[in-house]
């Protein structure tokens, strides 16, 4: 792979795939109409540095200091359900709360929408889940291709967890190839491999990806397939309970 800065940032496998896309170095990175000011961008990433820490106590109350000083901030918001997203507060009703909150007062923002998906997809609602992500990809079609990527990627896997192989195998030939920048082709191979059973090939599809791609490029996808529960991980929280009869 080439030298490029990574479009997606390393973090801690212990995070979820909201946390890893859209932390507080992107999120403010991204200079809103109008940026918060340089003192409250350098306590923001005191709290990324203390969630990297697992110090999640402390990161809130920093949090809650912070929107006291600079309410009604879709990005502080939208770090707030980042944070509920993580697997040791994991409450997914408090970060479904704060990405409504944010996409009231930022509605076009891309990363809340995702942010809003994502709970779904952590939920194991996959049918929600796969509609939220097509939804994403219909109101953003001029997205870059790493984030169109780990869109569809992330749709594919809700339609292979609902047996939707076929739509899943088309998903996967009419979007990614071995050529692409990003990971995707491979992690979806790995992702449909998984789901027929096919372990020792899912494995070799891993394998081959973490031979061509760097960490960071490759992190999201392999959390992805950490919330689909396909890698094993013990700091994870257990599966949730299937919301309808079709779920996986």
């Amino acid at each position: 792979m080439d030298s490029r800065t990574p479009m997606f940032l390393t973090m801690q496998r212990l995070h979820s795939i909201a946390f890893l896309l859209f932390s507080a170095a992107m999120l403010l990175s991204a200079q809103p109409p109008s940026a918060l000011p340089p003192e409250a961008i350098m306590v923001a990433r005191e709290i990324q540095e203390l969630q990297q820490k697992n110090r999640f106590s402390e990161a809130l109350q920093k949090l809650d200091e912070l929107e006291e000083k600079y309410p009604d901030r879709s990005e502080l918001v939208n770090m707030r359900g980042s944070l509920y997203m993580t697997n040791a507060l994991r409450d997914l009703d408090q970060a479904n709360e704060a990405f409504q909150r944010a996409l009231k007062l930022s509605p076009d923002e891309f990363r809340i929408h995702f942010n809003l998906a994502e709970v779904q997809f952590v939920k194991h609602d996959w049918a929600a889940a796969s509609a939220a992500f097509q939804k994403l990809l219909d109101q953003f079609p001029k997205i870059p291709q790493a984030y169109r990527h780990m869109v569809i990627f992330k749709r594919l896997v809700c339609e292979v967890k609902q047996d939707q192989m076929s739509q899943a195998e088309k998903t996967l030939s009419e979007h990614f190839t071995f050529m692409d920048d990003t990971p995707a082709y491979y992690y979806s191979k790995a992702a449909v491999a998984f789901q027929r059973k096919a372990e020792a090939e899912a494995k070799d599809w891993l394998s081959r990806a973490e031979g061509i791609f760097k960490a960071a490029e490759s992190a999201p996808y392999v959390d992805t397939l950490i919330e689909a529960r396909w890698i094993p991980h013990l700091g994870i929280p257990e599966a949730p309970s299937a919301p309808t009869s079709n779920q996986r």
